[in-house]
């Protein structure tokens, strides 16, 4: 299946001890999927892969991979620090049925270019599935470079595509006018919302965006405008996305928030279940979250 358009970057639900809460996050993706996404990404940065033992990171995706049962196209976070974990969580997302893996480059060191070059290397090498690139700086500390991408792209066949998590605009552009040129059908997917509809006229082929986790509705009309030629109706979705980046405000890690907006719009009365850091948050957040969500309702009409 082929990977394009808004694909969630889906949070991960646990309980109110912080353990996984397979039923929930189960009933949190049907509502996604009812939403018309193009895909699902499980284990992204939103969904707090770095919280979780490799064994329940395994677990979730089996379980969750079931259950969307070739509703839309899988990615799979695969990110670690260590190689060796990266390459068995992808043999695992890969005997499981994913369609594709979704892997960041080392974090904590620093990495030369001919060392990330050499770890992407061994990991296209370890696998037939489509292997995507995630370059988010502001986690990693470092940005992988337009010619280190173009360089991966050209030497591997499955080194598919780039999520940018990057805030340099263009940077984007020149990895859609590098790599594009020796590989016209390498994917590049925007991640920062407001980058979504400049993203699709320079040339990208989706987004795999935040607020998509929470009010998936705007980013498919906004991308579906687009992609039919309806200008007016992007830009006014492109409006909408505005008025949801305060959410990126009320915690340092979005996840945080993003998940209580998950809780309140579709599982009202049922408090956010958080694991250890991350259960320490603003008093104030429920609150905050409620009158973003309360203001895209009665300001935009889209029913919660």
């Amino acid at each position: 299946m082929r990977f394009h358009g808004i694909i969630p970057p889906v949070v991960t639900l646990f309980d109110e001890a912080g353990n996984l809460d397979l039923a929930l996050n189960k009933r949190y993706l049907d509502e996604l999927l009812s939403r018309q996404v193009d895909g699902l990404l499980l284990m992204g940065s939103s969904g707090e892969f770095s919280s979780l033992t490799i064994e329940e990171r395994k677990l979730y995706v089996r379980e969750m991979i079931k259950h969307i049962n070739g509703r839309v196209p899988v990615m799979v976070g695969v990110g670690h620090s260590a190689l060796k974990e990266v390459i068995e969580l992808t043999h695992y997302a890969e005997e499981q049925g994913a369609e594709g893996v979704l892997a960041v480059s080392p974090y904590y060191w620093k990495l030369s270019d001919e060392q990330l070059y050499r770890f992407f290397s061994i990991l296209a090498s370890e696998t037939s599935l489509p292997v995507f690139l995630y370059n988010i700086p502001m986690l990693t500390g470092q940005t992988l470079s337009v010619e280190l991408i173009t360089k991966l792209a050209a030497a591997h066949k499955n080194i598919a595509g780039i999520k940018e998590t990057i805030s340099d605009f263009s940077h984007i552009r020149q990895v859609i006018s590098s790599v594009k040129k020796i590989k016209p059908d390498f994917f590049v997917f925007t991640a920062f919302d407001e980058h979504l509809l400049p993203g699709q006229m320079i040339g990208t082929d989706g987004s795999i965006n935040g607020s998509a986790v929470f009010m998936p509705e705007i980013s498919v009309e906004l991308y579906n405008s687009y992609q039919q030629g309806e200008l007016h109706e992007a830009e006014r979705q492109h409006q909408r996305i505005s008025k949801l980046m305060d959410i990126y405000t009320l915690s340092p890690t979005f996840f945080t928030a993003m998940k209580e907006a998950v809780h309140q719009r579709w599982f009202n009365g049922q408090p956010a279940g958080h694991r250890a850091p991350f259960d320490v948050c603003s008093a104030d957040l429920i609150e905050e979250v409620s009158a973003i969500l309360k203001k895209i309702n009665e300001k935009e009409g889209i029913k919660l």
